[in-house]
């Protein structure tokens, strides 16, 4: 079983052909997470605290048509957070967003699963990132609640950096931010503008060095996503494996690094390499299985940037996908 938890919103979204109108779509990075586990058959619950107005009736309504698990998910007073999602020529989304005292991000410590109901869960897994991890006041309370399950080895923590410059915040402080929660994490996976925003062009450090910083002497494992580029695997030792990307007419790239956590987390639970003494486990996965989880998650990721929105694969269109592909 992995978690997941975090934003369940509205992604307000462009028509690339209509200037200034709108599609109300369902997105919030986690809830696309669960959304592609759920279609690429791994078991899966959603941790988020979605509203009761006509958004959040929305949001739930489509969590519950892609069989995303819900059992512990908070029923808030507050109203939805909604993104507003511009499309530019190349298919790449800017965010503008309204989330101001809104459902996602009011988190209290007596909302979130002990860890014996973690446990009786079956939870190998926890991911979360984007704006959960960014928004007070409930990030610290997440982050403190995942501390423990790190302390104590009991899953595999996967954060994705996922970072949302429109929001205004400084990148001095969101990095710090991402620096502390990377501490906690196993698996971490970010885009290069992620990086090269947070830690800017005067830093005069390169992607991998930051990256191998991240890492350390440990297990832990780091992709970076770079769109058309590909993406590079990183683990200790400077040992750095480079993926190519297929190549797609995209729509948009809503929901693309969603599915890639998705989908390389359920490659990851299908291998057995998920759960207890996480960095242990995550050492015995070899270079060639990295580069093929990659390889197909990256598969799934452009395929979700061949259709509007947030839309991952299925486990059948992704299967049918890699036949063609082989």
């Amino acid at each position: 079983m992995i978690v997941v938890i975090g934003e369940a919103l509205i992604d307000l979204i462009e028509d690339k052909a209509k200037t200034g109108l709108y599609q109300a779509v369902v997105g919030g990075a986690n809830a696309n997470v669960a959304v592609a586990l759920a279609r690429a058959g791994t078991k899966q619950q959603l941790l988020a605290r979605i509203s009761s107005d006509a958004f959040g009736q929305k949001i739930r309504q489509r969590l519950v048509e892609n069989n995303v698990g819900l059992d512990y998910a908070v029923a808030a007073e507050e109203p939805s957070s909604v993104a507003i999602a511009s499309i530019g020529e190349s298919g790449g989304a800017s965010y503008a967003f309204y989330v101001e005292n809104t459902a996602d991000w009011g988190w209290a410590p007596k909302e979130l699963p002990s860890i014996e109901t973690m446990k009786n869960m079956s939870a190998t897994a926890l991911q979360f990132g984007c704006l959960t991890m960014a928004m007070a006041p409930g990030n610290l309370v997440i982050e403190a609640w995942a501390k423990d399950f790190f302390n104590q080895e009991l899953l595999t923590i996967s954060h994705d950096v996922n970072v949302r410059p429109a929001l205004g915040f400084d990148s001095i402080q969101e990095r710090s931010r991402v620096e502390r929660v990377n501490t906690i994490s196993h698996l971490i996976k970010a885009s290069d503008d992620d990086i090269n925003w947070l830690y800017g062009l005067e830093s005069g450090a390169s992607v991998d060095k930051i990256v191998w910083d991240w890492i350390g002497e440990t297990a832990k494992i780091v992709f970076v996503t770079r769109g058309s580029d590909g993406v590079s695997i990183y683990r200790k030792a400077g040992v750095r494996l480079d993926v190519p990307a297929r190549k797609v007419e995209v729509q948009d790239t809503v929901g693309a690094g969603d599915t890639f956590c998705a989908n390389t987390l359920a490659q990851l639970q299908r291998m057995g390499f998920l759960g207890t003494s996480p960095l242990s486990r995550l050492e015995q996965i070899s270079d060639l299985q990295l580069i093929e989880i990659a390889r197909i998650a990256g598969i799934a990721a452009s395929m979700a940037c061949e259709k509007t929105g947030a839309e991952p694969p299925t486990q059948d269109e992704l299967a049918a996908q890699l036949v063609f592909v082989a």
